[in-house]
C-alpha cells in the first residue's frame, strides 16, 4: 500500500500503520521530506510564539515505527493501469492500493526574481521569519502580502508583531483583489481582523488585484506600482498538478484536485483513494482549512483497510461548522465558529492548547 505524501489525512494512518502490517500488508509512504510541517502553527513562527522546529511531525519515524517504509521523494504523476506513481527525477513506485494526501500549492509567478515567498510549502514561513530578521540596518523594510484571506491575514499579524518586537523599521501593507477581508467569514470577523491590521500599522488595500511580479515592485490591475523588499504571496492555492493532463486521465475537479466520493475513493479507481488539499471531495474544493484533512484521517484509514479485507467503506461527511483561530500575533487570537466571531487572549490559549495537543499526539 502506498501513501503518496505525509499530510494532515494521512496522519491516522501513519500513526496505525501497524494495523496494515498487522495484515500481511508493506506500507511504503512517500514524502519530499521525513517531516510534516503543521500548518495550525506556521504563523507563529514567524512572530516567534514557536520556534521553527516546534510545528514538525516526522513522519518517517511513525510508518517505520508502525514497520512501514519511507522513500523521500516528490510525486510528480498517477498511471492506473500500472498502479504506479511517478517521481521526480524519474523511477516509479508501483502499488496495490494508494492514497494521495500531496496538499496543494500556490502557483509560481514569473520575473520575481525570487523576492516572491509563497505561503505554501508551510515550512516557508522559515524563511519569511529570516528575510525580515535579516533586512539590513538603516533601511525601511517594505513587506507586502498578497491575499486577504486567512493565511494573508495572519502572515501580515504575524509580520508586524516581529518587525515591531525586533525593532525593524518598515510597514506591513496587506493587498487583496476583493472588497473585503476573510470572505467567508462573518462580518464581525471581518471588521474585527481589519481593525486589528490596522491598529497593528498594516495597510490593508482592498479591491487591489496584483497584475505582475518584478525585482522589487509588484504592478496593480490599475497601473500602480507598490514598491517591495519582500513579497508574501497568500492567495491562488490550488492542489499540486499531479493528476492533470494523465494517459488514461483520471477524473479531476475544477481546481485539479482528485475527484473522490463520498468515501474518499477516486471515482476512476476503487483502488485510489485521498485526502485533504489535493482532493475534490465529490468534485469540490472544502475550505482550505487543516481541519477538514485532520476530520478525514480516521475515515480515510478506515477505509483503506475495508478495502484490504474486503469489508464496508464508511462516508466521509464534512461538518457544516467548524472552528478555527487565527493567530494576531500579540498573544490574542481571532476565534471563528459559524456565524460567531470573538478575539482575545482566552481564544489564543485555546489555539495553542489544540495545536500543542495535535503535535503532542503524532510526536514519537
Amino acid at each position: 500500500m502506498l501513501l503518496a505524501g505525509g499530510g494532515h489525512a494521512h496522519l491516522y494512518s501513519l500513526l496505525n500503520t501497524r494495523f496494515f502490517a498487522g495484515c500481511g500488508v508493506n506500507v511504503v509512504l512517500v514524502n519530499p521530506s521525513r517531516f510534516l510541517y503543521y500548518s495550525g502553527m506556521a504563523t507563529g513562527v514567524i512572530s516567534g510564539d514557536y520556534p521553527p522546529v516546534a510545528n514538525r511531525i516526522d513522519v518517517r519515524r511513525l510508518v517505520e515505527r508502525g514497520g512501514g517504509s519511507f522513500v523521500q521523494g516528490r510525486v510528480t504523476g498517477l498511471r492506473l493501469r500500472e498502479r504506479a506513481v511517478t517521481l521526480e527525477g524519474g523511477g516509479a513506485i508501483r502499488y496495490d492500493l494508494a492514497s494521495f494526501c500531496l496538499g496543494s500549492e500556490v502557483p509560481a509567478v514569473s520575473g520575481s526574481g525570487g523576492f516572491v515567498i509563497p505561503v505554501k510549502p508551510v515550512e516557508n514561513t522559515v524563511e519569511v521569519r529570516n528575510r525580515i530578521l535579516g533586512h539590513r540596518a538603516g533601511s525601511a523594510l517594505r513587506v507586502l502580502v498578497v491575499g486577504g484571506g486567512a493565511a494573508g491575514c495572519e502572515v501580515a499579524a504575524n509580520a508586524a508583531s516581529l518587525m515591531a518586537r525586533e525593532n525593524v523599521r518598515g510597514r506591513v501593507t496587506l493587498a487583496e483583489a476583493g472588497p473585503i477581508l476573510l470572505e467567508s467569514a462573518p462580518e464581525k470577523a471581518r471588521r474585527i481582523i481589519r481593525r486589528h491590521l490596522e491598529n497593528r500599522g498594516v495597510a490593508v488595500c482592498l479591491g487591489t488585484p496584483i497584475r505582475s511580479y518584478g525585482r522589487g515592485v509588484v504592478h496593480t490591475g490599475d497601473g500602480r506600482a507598490l514598491e517591495a523588499d519582500l513579497v508574501v504571496r497568500a492567495v491562488g492555492v490550488v492542489p499540486r498538478s499531479v493528476f492533470r493532463g494523465l494517459s488514461p486521465p483520471v477524473a479531476t475537479g475544477e481546481d485539479g484536485g482528485l475527484w473522490t466520493n463520498h468515501f474518499l475513493q477516486s471515482i476512476s479507481d476503487p483502488r485510489v483513494f485521498g485526502g485533504g488539499d489535493s482532493v475534490s471531495f465529490r468534485g469540490e474544493a472544502l475550505p482550505r482549512l487543516g481541519v477538514f484533512g485532520v476530520r478525514q484521517g480516521p475515515v480515510l484509514f478506515h477505509n483503506l483497510l475495508a478495502a484490504l479485507r474486503g469489508e464496508p467503506l464508511r462516508e466521509f461527511k464534512p461538518q457544516g461548522r467548524y472552528l478555527y483561530v487565527l493567530n494576531l500575533g500579540d498573544g490574542t487570537g481571532l476565534a471563528v465558529y459559524g456565524p460567531l466571531a470573538w478575539r482575545g487572549r482566552s481564544a489564543m490559549k485555546l489555539k495553542h492548547a489544540i495545536d500543542r495537543r495535535f503535535v503532542r499526539r503524532y510526536g514519537v
